[in-house]
């Protein structure tokens, strides 16, 4: 989508245009804005219709959103300024996926090289202390405008530019005030800018839990009272993933910020549990420790620390409540105490290595005591035998009965007069969150998907085998004379391979499927396997890629069933195809005891809206 300055700066003459956009056959041959790339099928991911470039790739957040945009298929330009600094990001993408150029960030030439086959500009770059090659002022301000001003040269549809929480002009951090003023000069060179302030992330390579759990950091000026809300370097790269694809975020400002506010102090109290040891941390006044470390930033050419980090300890995090945040995106940031085991194991002794997580020593502990009076022999009683017997006996029943229609599967001599199918055949597993429908739940919502159906219309099964079982019944037991729809299986259970509709589907893969699956689908029935935001999140991003693009006015008909307690979730999710509550509610085989909402974006007869129950 064009904004009005990108069509302003789209009225140039074209004769200069012509001239810019003139390649030598050495170049990247990248499609510009609005030119789809052609589909190459065979490798692991096809081509995909964006080209990224991504400036300070080699920092903490841009390996996280390097590895997001090539693993969708995005083309990602790497400019990088150190050989050795971009090694990992090698492998974040399929071959060809990711494309290093070499750049310097007071050099114009080689910033716009980077950028002019783009359709959407990061710039991450960013630096916590001054060096003798570029202070804050080069990095944070004038290397953003070189930026900006090439993105409006080449007319990039999108520039997203990550400032830093706090970021404010006037502040008496040089960090925040540089951050703040670069945020204007983006704005007043690129309107469209979309501006990202993170708060403090932790991660592998953060400088939060790991500076803390360093036997290095030992001297700090405010007594660690500085407040924040950290935040999960992965929360943050899959926002600026959903950017990229959201023409709404153009022009807006995201804060984005974990669910709790820690202090320095509570941090590092958190950082010694998990690590098993007691770190130093000693307090020196302001006026002795800042100059004292701006002496060995200029002296020492690692980084130590700065005066300025000194300043910043002074400054707790203020969120800009007219800003957009983790919520406008749809996404739920996790809290840093989840997280702590994960990213800190490694500074825990060998003696300590094993032991659970900080935050599950007590559970082990509880359940530990509750065993101790657990080891008896454990006798059944005849009663017992006879039902373990009876389940054995049923489950060799089953495998048989499902040999037999895997044989007649792979004889393919499918006629119209078979015999109904039966879900009887697929045994649930209830570790893998397996629980079919009722043959009369699961035959009502197959009914649903076949009115008004014809031979051209796609139906797609997301993880709702039962109901596809059903479908299949319902087509085979229909006249020559009706139309038949295509049907398409999507589902993790690799026993339902017997079916020539299946297609292998991992949620935690949303979009690993195949390419022709794509925009393909009229009418899809979704119920993901978890009651879990994450689930239910990847599941909604694989209906949104299968669903057929439709006039204006129409959407896919779309069919959701999952747990009661996850229907603001699922409303907001699917809030693009309009979907709403239905007073139907799904029964299992074998009962469940957590309660069941069907969602639905049509009317039927078969139910109406939930809110019009009392009406």
């Amino acid at each position: 989508m064009a904004f009005l300055p990108t069509v302003v700066r789209a009225t140039a003459p074209k004769v200069a245009r012509s001239a810019l956009q003139r390649r030598a056959l050495s170049d990247i041959h990248i499609t510009r804005t609005g030119k789809p790339i052609v589909r190459i099928q065979g490798g692991r991911s096809s081509l995909g219709e964006y080209t990224a470039t991504v400036f300070g790739a080699t920092g903490q957040l841009g390996r996280y959103i390097v590895n997001r945009l090539a693993r969708q298929g995005c083309t990602v330009v790497v400019p990088y300024r150190e050989e050795m600094a971009k090694r990992h990001l090698k492998l974040m993408g399929d071959l060809g996926r990711v494309v290093f150029i070499e750049y310097d960030l007071h050099n114009t030439q080689s910033i716009e090289e980077s950028i002019r086959h783009s359709d959407v500009v990061y710039n991450l770059v960013g630096r916590n202390y001054p060096t003798k090659n570029f202070s804050l002022e080069d990095v944070h301000i004038e290397g953003a405008e070189r930026i900006a001003e090439a993105v409006a040269k080449y007319d990039v549809d999108r520039f997203i530019h990550v400032s830093s929480y706090n970021a404010n002009p006037k502040s008496t951090s040089e960090f925040f005030s540089t951050k703040g003023r670069a945020e204007h000069v983006v704005r007043s060179i690129f309107p469209e800018t979309t501006i990202v302030r993170p708060a403090p992330m932790f991660g592998f390579e953060d400088n939060l839990l790991q500076k803390y759990a360093s036997v290095t950091n030992l001297f700090t000026s405010n007594n660690l009272q500085e407040k924040y809300w950290p935040v999960h370097v992965i929360d943050v790269g899959e926002a600026l993933e959903k950017m990229c694809y959201d023409d709404n975020t153009a022009s807006q400002t995201f804060e984005l910020y974990g669910p709790k506010q820690y202090s320095s102090a509570e941090i590092a109290e958190l950082v010694d549990r998990e690590i098993f040891k007691k770190r130093r941390h000693i307090n020196v006044p302001k006026p002795i420790l800042k100059p004292v470390a701006g002496l060995l930033n200029r002296l020492l050419w690692w980084d130590v620390m700065s005066a300025d980090e000194i300043e910043r300890e002074f400054h707790d995090q203020v969120i800009d409540e007219s800003a957009k945040t983790f919520k406008d995106l749809g996404i739920e940031p996790s809290d840093l105490s989840k997280w702590t085991y994960h990213y800190l194991q490694s500074f825990r002794s060998s003696t300590y290595w094993d032991l659970p997580p900080a935050t599950e020593k007590e559970k082990r502990e509880d359940k530990k005591m509750a065993n101790q009076d657990s080891d008896d022999e454990l006798v059944l009683s005849s009663s017992a035998l006879d039902a373990l017997k009876e389940f054995y006996s049923e489950r060799d029943a089953r495998a048989e009965q499902f040999a037999k229609l895997q044989a007649k599967a792979e004889e393919q001599h499918a006629s119209a007069q078979q015999q109904p199918l039966s879900m009887d055949v697929f045994t649930e597993d209830w570790n893998e969150s397996q629980f079919w429908y009722s043959d009369e739940c699961a035959s009502f919502l197959a009914r649903q998907l076949l009115e008004g159906a014809t031979a051209d219309t796609t139906i797609a099964v997301v993880s709702a085998p039962s109901v596809f079982v059903q479908l299949k019944n319902i087509l085979n037991a229909a006249s020559e004379d009706e139309p038949k729809p295509k049907l398409v299986l999507l589902e993790h259970d690799n026993r339902f391979a017997v079916f020539p509709e299946f297609h292998f589907y991992d949620f935690a893969q949303p979009l690993k499927l195949p390419a022709e699956l794509k925009g393909s689908c009229d009418r899809i029935i979704c119920d993901p396997p978890f009651l879990s935001e994450d689930c239910q999140t990847k599941a909604a991003m694989t209906v949104q890629w299968m669903s057929k693009p439709a006039p204006a006015g129409e959407k896919p008909r779309l069919i959701v069933c999952t747990g009661e307690r996850m229907e603001s979730l699922v409303t907001r999710l699917y809030k693009s195809f309009g979907l709403q509550t239905t007073d139907y509610d799904p029964v299992h085989a074998r009962g469940l005891s957590n309660e069941f909402y069907c969602y639905a974006n049509f009317k039927s007869l078969g139910w109406k809206w939930r809110g019009e129950k009392s009406q």
